[in-house]
C-alpha cells in the first residue's frame, strides 16, 4: 500500500530488494545511480557497511511520474542477506509496497537462493495485504548459471510473477527490473487503492536508520521455518510434460508386465501341484 508524505506533498512507494548475501542487491542500486540523472534521484545511503556487505540497508529515492498532479517518489531499499540479520530484514520487507527478489543464479549459490526465498515467502504470507513481487535472475553471466525458466520452477513461482534475467555487475537487467517494480507500485495508485500516511520512520534515510537501530534492543527471532528452507538440498527432478507422460507410461507398463509374470508363475506352480 503506497503512502502519502504530507510534509513534501508527494506519494511514496517503497521497493525493497531482498535476496541472499552477495546476490547483487547493493549492485542493483549502484547501477541505478549510473543511469538515473542526479536531478531525478537522491544520493545512495549505506550506513555501516562492512567489507562490502550491507549490515543494515541501502537507501535511495527516485522520482516517478506525477500522480493526480502530485509528485511520486520511489524509495529503493535493500536489506541484509545474512540469515543472522533476519531481524533487521523482516520488518523492512513487511513494510514494502513492492518486493524485488534478487537471485544468485550461479550453480553453487542456488541452495542459498532457495533458502532466502523461503524466508521471503514466509514474510509475504504473514502480511495482511498481498505483496507484489518481481524476481531478478541475477548473475546470468556466470558459467552454468540457472536460466530464468528453470529458476521459476525451482522457486515455485506463479505464472504472473515476472522474472527478469540480469547481470547486475554489467548493468544488464537492472533497469528492466526497476521499471517492472515501479509499474507494480504505481498500479495501486492508478487503481485507486488505499493510501496511508507515510510512517515517520520512512521519511528519510536518517529516520530509517534510527528505526532499524531500535531492532537491536529487542530483535525478533520468532520466524517460522518453511519446509522448502529445510529441503533445499533435496534432489530436484524436472521433467517436461512429454517426458513425464512417457515416464509414467513406462512405469505403468513395467508394473503390468511384472504383475503378469507373477500371475503366470503362480498359475504354473498351482498346476504343478
Amino acid at each position: 500500500m503506497a503512502s502519502y508524505d504530507s510534509e513534501r506533498g508527494c506519494y511514496v512507494v517503497r521497493v525493497v530488494y531482498d535476496g541472499p548475501g552477495f546476490a547483487g542487491k547493493t549492485t542493483n542500486l549502484q547501477r541505478v545511480v549510473d543511469f538515473i540523472p542526479a536531478t531525478r534521484r537522491s544520493e545512495m545511503y549505506t550506513p555501516a557497511a562492512l567489507k562490502g556487505r550491507t549490515m543494515f540497508f541501502d537507501w535511495m529515492e527516485v522520482d516517478g511520474p506525477q500522480q493526480d498532479a502530485k509528485n511520486l517518489k520511489f524509495q529503493l531499499i535493500s536489506v541484509p542477506g545474512q540469515a543472522e540479520r533476519n531481524y533487521r530484514r523482516r520488518p523492512l520487507v513487511e513494510m514494502a509496497d513492492v518486493a524485488v527478489f534478487v537471485c544468485d543464479s550461479s550453480p553453487a549459490e542456488i541452495p542459498s537462493t532457495l533458502r532466502t526465498f523461503a524466508r521471503l515467502r514466509t514474510t509475504m504470507r504473514a502480511r495482511e495485504t498481498p505483496l507484489p513481487l518481481v524476481v531478478q535472475a541475477n548473475k546470468q553471466d556466470v558459467e552454468g548459471a540457472m536460466k530464468p525458466r528453470e529458476l521459476r520452477k525451482r522457486l515455485g513461482l506463479e505464472s504472473e510473477v515476472p522474472i527478469v534475467p540480469a547481470a547486475a555487475a554489467l548493468g544488464d537487467g537492472v533497469q528492466a527490473t526497476l521499471r517492472m517494480a515501479m509499474r507494480l507500485g504505481m498500479q495501486t495508485l492508478v487503481d485507486g487503492g488505499m493510501v496511508a500516511a507515510l510512517p515517520p520512520e520512512y521519511s528519510n534515510a536518517d529516520a530509517l536508520f534510527d528505526h532499524v537501530l531500535s531492532f537491536e534492543d529487542a530483535p525478533r527471532n520468532d520466524d517460522l521455518v518453511e519446509a522448502e528452507e529445510l529441503d533445499v538440498n533435496a534432489n530436484f527432478v524436472s521433467l517436461e510434460e512429454a517426458e513425464m507422460a512417457a515416464h509414467l507410461n513406462a512405469s505403468s507398463l513395467d508394473s503390468l508386465e511384472s504383475r503378469a509374470r507373477r500371475a503366470a508363475q503362480r498359475h504354473e506352480e498351482s498346476e504343478g501341484a
